[in-house]
């Protein structure tokens, strides 16, 4: 890996990024564009986009320049216990370079580092092959399919469930081998 990125609040600056992700279908990819969407300009005004339920961070590269989002919104089970949902956007050209496996990465180890979380989550599009064979080299498990739970291109579609807890993480990472380095997400 060639560049070091992390994540942080997201500035006034940044909001360029939110623009152009809401605004380009071919940013996003054929697996994530759900159509058009504003107001989070707005919510970025009124809350930062930092909240007990949504946060979205900037992804950034060495230069403090935002090349992508960090998503985690809360998934209850009950009224004490609930998963974070992942999300992750890099642009395209930074996920060539690595940029969306240690941004990923960096969200993983920093949940559950700074929160009392057990279980993280992702809901990934079954034809999408490409980041379900990534998020499984991070340790997440395929735990079932949610029939027709995303609407995209005009159907409702089919998304795997991908779970991982935290002591699954925290033996993976403490034994990392040959060929362990995930592909770009």
């Amino acid at each position: 890996m060639d560049e070091n990125v992390r994540c942080r609040p997201l500035t006034e600056g940044d909001l360029h990024l939110l623009d152009r992700l809401a605004g380009d279908p071919a940013l996003l990819g054929p697996y994530a564009w759900t159509g058009f969407r504003g107001g989070l300009r707005g919510r970025w005004a009124d809350t930062g986009l930092l909240t007990d339920d949504l946060t979205v961070l900037a992804v950034v590269d060495q230069r403090d320049e935002a090349v992508g989002l960090a998503t985690w919104r809360k998934a209850a089970y009950n009224n004490i216990s609930h998963a974070w949902n992942l999300g992750l956007c890099v642009l395209p050209e930074k996920r060539l370079r690595s940029g969306g496996v240690q941004a990923f990465r960096w969200l993983i180890d920093y949940l559950f580092a700074h929160t009392q979380v057990n279980r993280l989550e992702a809901h990934i599009d079954v034809d999408n092959s490409p980041v379900r064979v990534g998020i499984e080299k991070f340790g997440f498990v395929c735990e079932g399919v949610a029939r027709g739970a995303a609407f995209r291109d005009g159907v409702w579609r089919d998304v795997c469930l991908y779970g991982l807890l935290r002591a699954d993480w925290f033996v993976a990472s403490a034994t990392p081998g040959p060929g362990s380095e995930p592909p770009a997400v």
